[in-house]
């Protein structure tokens, strides 16, 4: 039968949680009663499981109270939402689920939507009622993180969103310690390298020590990574991931024993694998817990053909060479500036398929912004759903999307995110259905030019076949300057549709990606550019848009920006 929680102003309900439950269960239950109050304008008491019972109860988490569900077969952070006569339980698989399970409640039962962390719907309602439910839900990952800036910043809002990697609320999170290129963590040329040359990499016969790797088939190295690796798990009992990763550039080691092994495994992540399984074997039984994690990237992006990840080893994938204006499935395109550096013929979808026939714990690494121009047009909405649909057939068990952390978005950084994030759990979404649900939520009358736009670039793309990189420079590719004109006349309707000031301010935000391409292709000598620059600082500075690349030297990138020779080259 249907529950009525709550009518015209008055409610017999109350929730419940267990008297031992963590403080994560506790959140979960303060959110529901949060939310059900602005729903339905009663605030409910949260009470322990020792109160006397009574039939009218919402029941979070693990309780004394009959008659619920078991949770058995529960994974990834899922939930069951249950009713049992006039109760409802909600059930996680632990306090993140349980938290998953309000919140999929409010979105999914009550029509509540987390678009941004300051804009939320919650609908008022004279009466709160639930159907009759009995539904199990689990996403088809245990790892879930994007890093646009929205969520990165944000943890109260990323949980909302689905994500479980980050600190900062009382729910306990599947937390990284380092998330990337940490070699020289646990072992670094500025300790060791004037002593023992021969602990990092030798290119054409000379051990190097700028842009260097670990010799990974050196004994001593591997001891010293692994002492250190214990003892950084010891002061982050918090984390449940550690890195063990190369550096952000190539120069694997190619002394004549790094060289045989990974001629014998046929890819240089012969030497990686076996080095980070030796890691993780030294720390399996005293940590049995933790996942040792590594990259598949550059270099190493090839499985081997004869060492297998240990069990408490996950290899993280990465597609940085790709081209993101394609499905991952379909295209082989291999982007500059990695066409000179590419190892042998292989694809990424070749090496996905490869690695999902030995591994059973394989994360994927994707990108999903132009890092070089945080601001330029980056169109990739029609292959999200595409993507993660991918990953997900070839055995893909976590997800992280990189975006724009760093600031700010002035290029639908928050519309991506929620795409993403909803994706991660529902990789059947209608894309369409939630993109058209957001741009009408956030940009409010406004947001039928602004569609508009979205699809007139993804179209551009798709008839005349244009791969995009992560570092495509806005002068080239796939906003032509007839397009760009087209833009800005769908943008001027965009501001005159807005419904207020905090739209208009929304739009103009968004805005910022056109002005910035405009600027790229206007003439050095055009007698108004000064102008049209100092006004576009200006307004990175009213939008809070701090990074317009990915690092932290603003004025460097200022200056290039007026002399005109901000590009992508040089990576």
């Amino acid at each position: 039968m249907a529950l009525t929680l709550m009518d015209k102003g008055a409610s017999a309900y109350r929730i419940v949680v267990g008297a031992e439950a963590d403080a994560g269960t506790r959140y979960a239950a303060g959110e529901l009663a949060k939310y059900l109050g602005q729903i339905g304008g009663v605030q409910l008491a949260v009470v322990d499981d020792a109160a006397v019972p009574q039939e009218k109860e919402i029941v979070i988490g693990k309780t004394n109270r009959e008659g619920g569900p078991c949770g058995a077969g529960l994974k990834n952070d899922g939930y069951i939402l249950k009713t049992v006569g006039e109760r409802l339980f909600i059930l996680g698989q632990n306090d993140r689920g349980n938290l998953y399970g309000v919140y999929g409640l409010l979105e999914n039962k009550l029509g509540c939507r987390f678009f941004t962390a300051s804009l939320e719907r919650v609908p008022a309602m004279e009466t709160v009622e639930l159907p009759c439910l009995d539904e199990t839900v689990i996403p088809p990952l245990e790892y879930r993180l994007t890093s646009w800036n929205e969520v990165s910043h944000n943890p109260v809002y990323a949980y909302k969103r689905g994500t479980n990697n980050l600190p900062g609320t009382p729910v306990t999170p599947m937390l990284n310690h380092s998330l990337c290129h940490t070699l020289f963590r646990y072992l670094s040329p500025e300790e060791y390298f004037d002593t023992h040359p021969e602990y990092f990499s030798m290119v054409n016969g000379v051990r190097i020590r700028e842009e260097t790797q670990l010799c990974l088939t050196n004994p001593e190295v591997k001891e010293i990574v692994k002492r250190n690796l214990r003892k950084t798990i010891l002061e982050h009992p918090e984390c449940t991931i550690f890195s063990v990763s190369q550096m952000d550039w190539y120069n694997p080691c190619q002394c004549p024993e790094c060289a045989r092994v990974d001629a014998e495994e046929g890819s240089h992540m012969g030497t990686m694998l076996r080095f980070v399984n030796a890691c993780a074997a030294s720390i399996a039984e005293e940590f049995p817990d933790v996942i040792i994690d590594t990259f598949a990237y550059l270099y190493t992006r090839q499985a081997p053909k004869l060492t297998r990840p240990a069990p408490n080893v996950c290899v993280r994938i990465c597609s940085i060479e790709c081209c993101f204006s394609h499905p991952l499935a379909e295209c082989d395109e291999i982007v500059y500036p990695f066409k000179d550096k590419v190892i042998g013929n292989a694809t990424f979808q070749n090496d996905i398929r490869d690695w999902a026939k030995i591994c059973k714990r394989m994360f994927v690494w994707d990108y999903t912004t132009n890092y070089r121009f945080y601001l330029a047009p980056f169109p990739n909405f029609h292959v999200l759903k595409e993507n993660i649909r991918f990953f997900l057939e070839n055995g893909v068990t976590g997800i992280f999307e990189q975006g724009n952390a760093q600031s700010a978005s002035g290029e639908f950084g928050e519309l991506r995110m929620y795409l993403i994030s909803r994706l991660m759990w529902d990789p059947e979404l209608d894309v369409e259905q939630a993109m058209d649900e957001f741009l009408t939520g956030y940009y409010g009358r406004a947001a039928g030019p602004i569609r508009a736009y979205i699809d007139k670039i993804q179209q551009k793309v798709a008839q005349d076949h244009i791969h995009v990189t992560i570092y495509d420079n806005p002068t080239q590719g796939h906003l032509p300057d007839e397009l760009l004109e087209r833009a800005a006349a769908l943008w001027d309707e965009a501001e005159t549709l807005a419904d207020d000031e905090q739209i208009l301010w929304r739009v103009q935000k968004s805005r910022m990606q056109v002005r910035y391409t405009q600027i790229h292709r206007m003439a050095l000598d055009a007698p108004d550019r000064d102008a049209v620059i100092d006004g576009f600082i200006a307004d990175l500075d009213h939008f809070g848009i701090t990074h317009i690349r990915e690092h932290n030297r603003k004025e460097q990138d200022y200056g290039e920006l007026r002399a005109g020779t901000m590009d992508a080259r040089g990576w």
